[in-house]
């Protein structure tokens, strides 16, 4: 049987038709899906004690976040971006140099999927408070620095854009003066199920240690091993809001290029050898170069082209 634990367990039931509450006012369309993803567990026991995760309840939740687009509320996503728009405004008129970029996924997004922060490991980078969608700052960080290493970007000017030391660069101690913002969705963010099949699972727990010290005995893969899905949740067909702050124009205006061209190229997130994560980049106009920055092509001392 299946009993539900946690803090709502006593209003959260799954059924073959999705998630309910017990009240029965019907399905949770504007739950936080932060709450029902993190804060709700769907246990089986079995006759000998053993017990498990319900995986028809694993089911039924991504069914609901499919169906229900995480619970999404079109008018506080209007809200949080609003919000969003005043703090860059109130960096500009601090003299900060602001650059949005608009980023489309070109078919599918898996950011998150190594996430293992609920019962169910369904693992989607979802906004700390309001539960919709984002790609973390540190995410868009990470791959526009993956890009410029790869592409043999100057060393001094990548130091000067995301700090130091960097893997492969020692050295003294140093902030970048880029700031990479949380991607927030510029709409309700379309949700899709898609599931992964690993053919050699016996192998791949027991090279897998996590947070273990204890060693394992590596489990030899083979072909009589049984397949095994792995449902996981991902968006698609979405436009996200890339900013991108900092003090010195040049080196913002380096970034947010150096953005562009990551997105599109190298991805972000998981299973990007399959196709996943591929951006489509440009520029909202909407958000001016700073008035002072040289946009005649020329490279200031630091050779940072605008």
């Amino acid at each position: 049987m299946s009993q539900s634990v946690g803090p709502l367990g006593a209003e959260v039931s799954v059924t073959h038709t999705g998630v309910r509450r017990r009240s029965g006012r019907g399905a949770w369309k504007g739950a936080n899906a932060l709450v029902l993803l993190r804060r709700t567990a769907f246990v089986t026991y079995s006759d000998d004690g053993d017990c498990g995760i319900d995986k028809e309840a694993t089911a039924a939740l991504l069914k609901w976040a499919e169906q229900q687009h995480l619970g999404q509320d079109a008018d506080l996503l209007a809200d949080v971006l609003t919000r969003r728009e005043h703090a860059l405004r109130a960096l500009r008129a601090a003299r900060h140099t602001v650059v949005r970029l608009r980023a489309r996924s070109h078919w599918r997004l898996v950011v998150g999927m190594g996430a293992r922060d609920n019962a169910y490991e369904i693992g989607l980078a979802l906004h700390g408070t309001y539960g919709v969608p984002v790609i973390p700052g540190s995410t868009v960080k990470g791959l526009t620095a993956a890009w410029a290493l790869e592409t043999g970007q100057d060393s001094a000017l990548m130091d000067t854009v995301f700090g130091a030391p960097r893997p492969g660069r020692p050295g003294a101690a140093r902030q970048g003066v880029v700031r990479f913002l949380d991607a927030l969705p510029l709409e309700t963010a379309k949700l899709a199920r898609d599931v992964l099949t690993p053919h050699a699972q016996p192998y791949y727990r027991s090279t897998d240690t996590g947070e273990s010290t204890t060693p394992q005995v590596p489990v030899a893969p083979a072909e009589h091993h049984n397949p095994i899905p792995v449902p996981f949740l991902t968006v698609r067909g979405t436009r996200f809001a890339v900013d991108l702050t900092g003090r010195q124009p040049e080196a913002v205006e380096q970034a947010a290029a150096w953005c562009a061209q990551a997105c599109d190229t190298l991805g972000a997130g998981a299973k990007t050898a399959a196709g996943y994560g591929y951006l489509e980049v440009d520029r909202d106009e909407a958000w001016p170069r700073a008035p002072h920055h040289d946009t005649t092509g020329t490279t200031n001392g630091d050779g940072i082209r605008p």
